[in-house]
């Protein structure tokens, strides 16, 4: 299986406000159009390495919670909802899924119109009865159609799925089970109860009370931050609007310095 993140969904209730959130602390986002559904639209921040944040939102006169992509998590202003793999055929992978006992739903058929008129086609399929593990996808048209790389160096790509459970060791033995990802190890991290899983882009905290507990209760585990990579903290700010440093393992972090990100969406040194 694919280790490397084809993109992260970050979800909320209203797209202008997220996006103008996004570039209030350095980020660019494209608006991306409208999904096929017509309950869903989104921008695009796409980074060097061809992976991407979407910002995702119900469309103007549609109730979050009839949203055709995540409902709950817009509903709730949650933002990070989901986290995808590009897989070289999705149906293949469903039956891996099926044969490791995870129940699927997929898969499916999907598009999102650009605001050129260019209909974006893909297939995809959700795993797990929750958020925990990625949704898979594969192109139908060319993938450049769905994002095209940025030269902008400061942030290389999306390094990390922070993912909020309220059993660590069941949650490592789920990913081993479905994706063959080895055992976490314990680290020094942002949150509490805090592991790495080493060689892949998942990072997986434990939930106890607060407001991760909270989360969970409300949307259910699955990812809670996604932190981007950069080569150097310092040299990131000089672009970046920034909180002061935390720590990941042993190396340097920052949420970017926005009420609407913070514990949510930052960055992270890459190896």
């Amino acid at each position: 299986m694919e280790r490397t993140i084809d993109h992260v969904a970050f979800g909320g209730l209203d797209l202008d406000t997220l996006r103008d959130a996004a570039a209030d602390v350095g980020l660019t986002p494209t608006y991306g159009g409208e999904h096929g559904t017509g309950t869903t639209h989104m921008a695009i921040v796409p980074f060097p390495d061809g992976s991407y944040l979407e910002l995702i939102a119900p469309t103007p006169g549609t109730k979050p919670s009839e949203a055709g992509f995540w409902p709950d998590h817009l509903a709730a202003d949650a933002g990070p909802a989901a986290w995808c793999l590009d897989v070289p055929d999705v149906h293949a992978s469903a039956k891996a899924a099926i044969d490791a006992g995870v129940v699927i739903n997929g898969p499916h058929e999907a598009s999102r119109e650009r605001p050129d008129g260019r209909l974006v086609e893909w297939d995809m399929c959700f795993e797990g009865d929750d958020q925990r593990l990625p949704f898979l996808i594969r192109d139908r048209t060319p993938r450049s159609y769905r994002v095209r790389r940025t030269s902008d160096s400061t942030i290389q790509g999306i390094q990390t799925v922070v993912v909020a459970t309220e059993d660590r060791e069941a949650t490592a033995d789920f990913f081993a089970r479905r994706h063959r990802y080895p055992t976490p190890i314990e680290a020094n991290g942002p949150f509490p109860h805090f592991s790495v899983v080493p060689g892949t882009p998942v990072a997986l905290c434990e939930t106890a009370d607060g407001w991760l507990a909270d989360r969970v209760s409300s949307v259910g585990e699955g990812p809670c931050a996604f932190l981007l990579g950069v080569s150097d903290i310092e040299q990131a700010s000089e672009s970046l609007a920034l909180a002061p440093e935390n720590h990941y393992d042993d190396r340097r972090m920052a949420w970017f310095d926005h009420e609407l990100f913070h514990r949510r969406l930052g960055v992270v040194e890459r190896v």
